[in-house]
């Protein structure tokens, strides 16, 4: 039995575009990395693990979307590592640990931890490209928003939001905490602004159909944030220097067409009707276009009908008031203390 092992655990839904880049890194570092693959067939996702010897896959295709099933399982699944000491690391494959974690001396205060210290991560949102970075967080870089646990075999993952949808894959109780301040997860949601989009509108409508615990305007709120005016610094390279090096593509991305989310809403709006999701923030995408093309491509069926939802003054004036005030910061700490206390959490 090995003294420490270093575990990445991700879940992955059609995250091609992103994973030769996480798995290259994580694959410098890593002893084991442990994916929940829940992809639908729309891109090469289960074409590319083989190419990484480090990969131990879980093909979970249609697994539900609580987020507390899903985050456990890769967690639990971590545990059977055989080890005396096991450090997990949980990020999503659309994030990538900054490539200064190869010499910087906090990497050595990560493998020296003891169990059931949780070691905090700066979560940096690179903004529309790799060479700069969101910077209105209140730290340096950006929220300390993800964690390396060295766990301790015996603490489970909370149950937190709103059905599981968002939440940590790590214990929220540790005997110690250490916050890293030169390693970074680095986020390159934003790179790909099409299909960032695209999930947010997915969030959106899923939030509406299913939880229904949160206002029209909590709702719009919560997933606007992208819409506000960002204030962005240059990244610094020596996030990036490290990987490149080694030949990893740290920078380019790929849009598609119509994206899994869209499906899914698609399929909302088959079952609610248009005029259900007339108050959300996803009629900024021409969905006749969506709808056709996916009849095109047989992923939904023929006979559907798309209608676009009836326009109506309040929900007109609606729209109009949030997109005007999304830069407001009165206004919307006073319609979150009013109408969404508590309820504001990752996106």
């Amino acid at each position: 039995m090995s003294d420490t092992k270093i575990i990445v655990v991700t879940i992955v839904k059609d995250e091609a575009w992103m994973l030769e880049r996480f798995l290259s890194t994580c694959s410098q570092f890593a002893d084991h990395i442990i994916v929940s693959d829940e992809s639908t067939g729309q891109d090469n996702s289960l074409d590319i693990y083989p190419r990484y010897p480090k990969v131990i896959l879980h093909h979970n295709p249609g697994i539900a979307v609580r987020g507390d099933i899903r985050r456990r399982f890769v967690f639990q699944e971590a545990r059977k590592i055989d080890c005396e000491k096991r450090i997990i690391i949980a990020i999503d494959s659309d994030e990538i640990i900054s490539a200064n974690m190869l010499e910087s001396p906090e990497w050595k205060t990560v493998l020296n931890s003891e169990p059931g210290t949780l070691l905090h991560l700066q979560w940096v949102t690179l903004w529309k490209n790799h060479r700069q970075y969101r910077a209105d967080y209140p730290y340096l870089y950006g929220s300390y928003n993800r964690q390396i646990w060295v766990d301790d075999g015996i603490s489970e993952i909370p149950v937190i939001g709103f059905e599981g949808q968002h939440m940590a894959y790590n214990p929220l109780h540790a005997k110690k905490h250490i916050y890293l301040n030169e390693i970074v997860c680095l986020h390159y949601q934003a790179c790909s602004w099409q299909r960032m989009e695209s999930k947010h509108r997915f969030y959106r409508a899923y939030e509406k159909s299913y939880i229904r615990k949160l206002s029209d305007l909590a709702i719009y709120r919560i997933y606007g944030h992208m819409s506000q005016k960002i204030e962005c610094q240059p990244s610094p390279t020596k996030w990036f220097d490290g990987w490149e090096k080694m030949g990893i593509d740290m920078t380019s991305t790929e849009n598609v067409e119509i994206t899994h989310w869209d499906l899914s809403v698609i399929s909302m709006l088959q079952q609610h009707g248009s005029d259900f999701f007339a108050f959300q923030d996803i009629w900024r995408v021409d969905w006749s276009k969506l709808v056709n093309q996916a009849k095109e491509e047989e992923k939904i069926p023929m006979d559907f009908v798309f209608k676009k939802p009836k326009k109506r003054f309040f929900s007109r004036l609606f729209h109009i008031y949030m997109r005007l005030t999304i830069d407001i910061k009165i206004i919307r700490f006073i319609e979150g203390k009013i109408f969404y206390k508590g309820f504001l959490y990752e996106s």
